[in-house]
């Protein structure tokens, strides 16, 4: 008996679905095992690698479905492949999850606070007031602020720090520091990451604190980003003494610049905090003028120092006080 041409083609549609399908996840399993070593060999030069440098943690969940589907029809070799890639990219972020990271702070150190906190220009800052109300840190790095929140009277923040270095550069981004304790006002260096230097005198003498912020890679040319980032990484090599770099970095701690900086400089979060500490974007994000409820994908914004210090706390904060970006903070012990 011949068969009906017409009952046939759903199958072969079927077929070739599959087909279609097998092809994709074994290009995107070859992907997976391929994307350490270009990074290792290429850094962020290929811009595939850099995209996926964005979302690495989230290809566990791109990973680990594909593997049990190919587990439950028997592809030996595509099990084998999926469980490589799944295991380097879950490997890289198990020490966030381990418990008792935090150190206790050095008997005889002296302690600072420090929080980072991108505004994003936001002129409603009643809500970002109590945030930083509510942490008290030492030391606050601010990026992208609004002109209300460093008013002569900085809405009675000048109780808690008696210090304030502004600065807003050419393309129009403000950032600040403040500080409870007497500073020395740097510099602004737009080549080297949008990077304001200060020296901040403690009672356990001068610690050099740098606020950064680079030009995303995705909004410039990547080669202006990365110029910015080797110049930072440059000064940052030459640095003497105790050093704190934090701010927001526009970069995940898969790129390139983050292994660079973190080649000199420890993380505190990486050192003290628990999860994958996502900073960005804090919802409601508004994209196109549409406000969407995401969630954070990214950790962007980090404090680094230097090894004249321990970490005894770091996290990222749950609240962004209307901002687009939570705040991250962390606390440093001084070793003497």
């Amino acid at each position: 008996m011949l068969n009906n041409p017409v009952n046939s083609l759903p199958k072969k549609l079927l077929s070739a679905g599959r087909n279609v399908l097998g092809a994709v996840v074994w290009l995107a399993s070859l992907g997976l095992i391929l994307f350490y070593p270009l990074r290792w060999l290429s850094g962020d030069s290929l811009e595939p690698v850099r995209m996926v440098s964005y979302i690495t943690p989230w290809l566990l969940l791109l990973s680990l479905p594909m593997l049990i589907i190919a587990g439950l029809r028997r592809r030996k070799w595509l099990v084998v492949v999926l469980a490589i890639s799944s295991l380097a990219i879950g490997l890289g972020f198990v020490p966030l999850f381990l418990p008792n990271r935090q150190a206790p702070p050095s008997p005889d150190g002296f302690s600072l606070k420090i929080m980072s906190y991108n505004l994003h220009g936001i002129r409603e800052i009643s809500c970002i007031v109590e945030v930083i109300r509510q942490e008290k840190p030492d030391i606050l790095l601010i990026q992208e602020y609004s002109p209300a929140l460093v008013s002569p009277s900085f809405h009675g923040l000048d109780n808690l720090y008696a210090k304030l270095y502004t600065d807003v550069d050419s393309k129009g981004f403000g950032q600040a520091i403040f500080s409870r304790y007497p500073l020395k006002q740097g510099s602004v260096e737009f080549d080297t990451g949008r990077t304001q230097k200060v020296l901040i005198e403690t009672p356990s003498g001068p610690i050099a604190v740098w606020n950064v912020h680079p030009s995303p890679p995705f909004l410039v040319p990547p080669e202006q980003y990365d110029a910015q980032m080797s110049a930072l990484v440059a000064d940052i090599s030459e640095s003497k003494g105790p050093l704190i770099v934090a701010g927001d970095f526009n970069a995940t701690d898969q790129s390139e610049a983050y292994r660079r900086i973190n080649h000199y400089l420890q993380d505190a979060y990486w050192e003290a905090g628990q999860g994958f500490g996502f900073s960005y974007p804090a919802p409601p994000y508004t994209f196109m003028d549409m406000k969407l409820q995401t969630g954070p994908l990214w950790r962007i914004d980090y404090i680094f120092h230097s090894q004249e210090f321990i970490v005894t706390s770091a996290r990222t904060l749950g609240t962004s006080g209307g901002s687009d970006h939570f705040p991250v903070v962390a606390e440093l012990s001084m070793m003497k």
